[in-house]
């Protein structure tokens, strides 16, 4: 038998949005580990997760705040990519070089040429 960790991570800048929420509940009703990525560490995506990340933007007057929050959140998630890469170096060289050799048809570089 094959055991696997199963993971989910949502994320939602309220918190507060219904299919953000109900997805991170049935995971964890699975057993999953799960994760939220949002702006209000007390929102009921939150109560979901078993670790909470949270982002803190506010709209500026050139910036609304549903742009600087995609922004935070892709900041968050580039620091998650990073943390598992460094610590599964040699199996993430593998896939992304796997990767890149599946993907050179599909450039738009000349790559596939």
């Amino acid at each position: 038998m094959v055991t696997r960790t199963v993971e989910a991570l949502v994320l939602s800048h309220s918190g507060g949005t219904r299919e953000p929420r109900d997805v991170l509940a049935e995971a964890a009703s699975r057993g999953a580990t799960t994760i939220a990525v949002t702006d209000v560490p007390a929102s009921p995506l939150a109560a979901h997760a078993d670790l909470v990340l949270a982002t803190r933007v506010r709209a500026t007057g050139l910036r609304s705040e549903a742009v600087l929050a995609r922004h935070a959140q892709m900041a968050v998630l580039d620091v998650l990519y990073v943390a598992v890469a460094q610590r599964t170096y040699d199996s993430t060289t593998v896939t992304m070089a796997a990767t890149q050799e599946a993907v050179r048809p599909y450039r738009g570089d000349g790559g596939g040429n």
